[in-house]
């Protein structure tokens, strides 16, 4: 029987227990992209708690990358040293650090002030719209996630996670919601997933065969005309053949405006069966995301099947010590009400609700 309690192998990496911080943005880099004092005191808090892993907010991995100036850019001569910072004090506390690369793609907001970069012309709003992207801004993307991964591996991160999700831009490239290419792009699934493939490649040809690469990525996009739970299985059962060694499923393409998986916050383990149906198919560990609240039901889920581990995010928002709070026997439900006052960037990174 699986504990959350008990060490185990996730995704190449040996954790003290099951439970990672799942990626989100805190937008507590500076203006420039750099990492700040603000950003290192997160993940200290969070490695203090007890988890036993936390994956980054997602980094940018070139220019046209970036939601908005707060996002750290992976691209910066300036970033090795400080996600260096950030690495020592979550392994001063027996916590894994894993970096998120990823492209908001549709959503950006380039450095250079140009459109948006997607897989097809897309419009946003009526304000804003983003360009089908050109074979060599495909492959300037490749190289740079490869590189971003590279300066990962020499900053000492245990590992990083290609964000493949939540409608970000890979995800795009992944669904036929966003993607309408008619070139080996698009088309049929496994057209659209050929930047992933080689999104995959690219990193481990930069940081070898036994650096932990990680991938999170829609069960489903939970939308008409969408990716679908299918057409998942079919990517993550090539990933593993490419070997990749975690997969973290989520699902929802996460765009203000658009149809999403919301949930409320008495239902745990909103991804899990998704996440339960593709572990029974890869050699890769699977993660599951999605409003785990308590300890005895994210014990449930991790027993119904071949599920590593569990991720979440606003409970540790809320409560960074939450695991040790758990740990220590006191098993109750976190104090999360999943409103998602935390993520708002004008009044700052944090919980509103339990301060």
């Amino acid at each position: 029987m699986k504990t959350i309690f008990e060490k185990t192998n996730v995704g190449a990496i040996t954790l003290k227990n099951r439970i990672i911080r799942s990626a989100t943005v805190e937008g507590a880099a500076d203006q420039d992209g750099h990492i700040t004092e603000k950003l290192i005191s997160i993940y200290e808090k969070l490695a203090a708690g007890g988890v036993g892993a936390a994956i980054t907010s997602l980094f940018g991995v070139d220019e046209n990358s970036r939601l908005f100036p707060n996002i750290v850019k992976a691209y910066d001569d300036d970033f090795v040293p400080g996600l260096s910072k950030i690495v020592n004090k979550a392994h001063a506390h027996d916590c894994k650090i894993i970096v998120q690369l990823g492209h908001f793609g549709v959503e950006a907001n380039p450095d250079n002030g140009n459109k948006p970069l997607a897989p097809s012309d897309f419009m946003l709003s009526e304000d804003k719209s983003a360009k089908s992207m050109t074979k060599e801004e495909i492959q300037s993307v490749i190289h740079s996630f490869a590189l971003a991964a590279e300066r990962c591996k020499e900053a000492g991160a245990d590992g990083v996670q290609i964000q493949g999700s939540h409608g970000k831009l890979l995800s795009q490239f992944l669904s036929p919601y966003f993607n309408k290419r008619n070139d080996e792009y698009g088309g049929d699934i496994s057209n659209r997933a050929k930047i992933v493939f080689e999104v995959y490649a690219a990193i481990r040809e930069k940081v070898g065969e036994d650096y932990p690469i990680w991938i999170k990525i829609n069960g489903e996009d939970y939308v008409d005309g969408g990716f679908t739970l299918e057409e998942c299985l079919w990517v993550c059962c090539e990933l593993d053949k490419l070997g990749i060694n975690g997969i973290e499923i989520g699902g929802g393409i996460g765009i203000p405006g658009y149809s999403r998986r919301m949930s409320s916050s008495d239902k745990e383990g909103v991804f899990a069966q998704n996440a339960i149906q593709i572990a029974e198919k890869v050699n890769a560990s699977v993660i599951s995301v999605g409003c785990h609240r308590t300890p005895d039901m994210i014990e449930e889920w991790l027993n119904k099947g071949k599920i590593e581990s569990i991720s979440l995010c606003r409970p540790l928002i809320c409560e960074p010590e939450l695991p040790s709070i758990w740990e220590a026997g006191n098993r109750k439900k976190s104090k999360c009400i999943s409103c998602n006052k935390c993520f708002d960037v004008g009044t700052g990174f944090g919980c509103k609700v339990f301060k």
